[in-house]
């Protein structure tokens, strides 16, 4: 079995759809996502984001949280492993603001890719 390290980053968007599919596990490949870092670079509002997974490839998705909380100019990491299978999905989908103008959030993983 070969282990490789991988680092994986974007802005996170507003759609619940592909675009905010921030990793998937390629195939024949266990992926181990170690921790997930949830940063808010607004000065005065706070985020809120959703973290769900498929376990399917990409038909069905589970909450690994739901609209989180991240204060003004904070991170917020999640620090327990998630675990996925060839062809799961990790996808991270930000909510707007009340006044539906959009947050300015990023997310970064370390990830551990096992074939």
């Amino acid at each position: 079995m070969a282990s490789t390290f991988k680092n994986q980053g974007m802005t996170v968007v507003h759609t619940n759809d592909s675009n905010a599919d921030f990793y998937t596990a390629p195939g024949g490949t266990y992926s181990v996502i170690h921790a997930l870092y949830l940063t808010n670079k607004s000065n005065a509002n706070n985020g809120f984001v959703d973290v769900k997974v498929t376990t399917d490839g990409g038909s069905t998705f589970y909450h690994v949280a739901k609209k989180i909380q991240i204060p003004a100019n904070n991170t917020l990491t999640l620090d327990k492993p998630i675990n996925l299978e060839s062809s799961d999905k990790l996808r991270v989908i930000a909510h707007p603001f009340p006044d539906s103008s959009t947050a300015d959030l990023e997310c970064y993983a370390s990830i551990l890719e096992i074939s």
